[in-house]
């Protein structure tokens, strides 16, 4: 009796075992198509709205950032051409108080290869008209010469002479004179 209440003890565990085996396999879960596809659906609108977002935020940091150097570009330029070099009374030297102007007009004219400018001569109203028209000639090709000194091909700048026909202040006083003693430039 013992043979065989083992056998049919260990027959009843083997099926319990079986039993429980069976129960604990996992049952598939039906998924709805139609409830996956939505969900898809909506992940791929939130990809493609969020890329979208992004793309837009670029477009207009890039706008900005085109805004800011194109407002930097015409303050330079403005610089360049409303910064005078002034000069002494009866003189076509360069004072040492203009060298860091043209050193910084040269440094322009590298960053800009393009551009062409003009060197005008001017001066006050005393002398005669040919004395000034000579000494305002003097004074542009003196700063182009400088200029060229510096790195700036010769090719890109011209000189003209306005003698004291352009005045900055008509006024017959020191302060005007010291205005109109100077050489300007113009982007041609």
């Amino acid at each position: 009796m013992g043979k065989t209440w083992t056998g049919k003890l260990a027959l009843l565990t083997v099926l319990l075992t079986m039993l429980v085996a069976v129960s604990c396999t996992k049952k598939a879960v039906e998924v709805d198509p139609t409830a996956e596809a939505a969900a898809q659906e909506a992940v791929t609108e939130t990809t493609a709205d969020d890329a979208a977002a992004a793309d837009e935020a670029a477009r207009i940091a890039e706008e900005e950032l085109m805004k800011k150097e194109a407002a930097a570009r015409a303050e330079a330029l403005s610089a360049f051409e409303n910064t005078n070099i002034a000069f002494n009374y009866d003189s076509s030297a360069i004072q040492d108080s203009e060298i860091a102007n043209l050193e910084a007009k040269a440094e322009w004219l590298k960053e800009n290869p393009g551009v062409r400018i003009t060197i005008e001569g001017h001066c006050d109203d005393r002398g005669t008209t040919d004395y000034n028209l000579a000494l305002g000639d003097r004074r542009a090709a003196r700063v182009k010469a400088f200029l060229e000194s510096l790195g700036i091909d010769a090719d890109r700048m011209v000189t003209v002479s306005y003698g004291e026909e352009r005045p900055l202040d008509p006024a017959a006083n020191e302060a005007a004179w010291s205005k109109n003693r100077r050489v300007q430039f113009v982007i041609r």
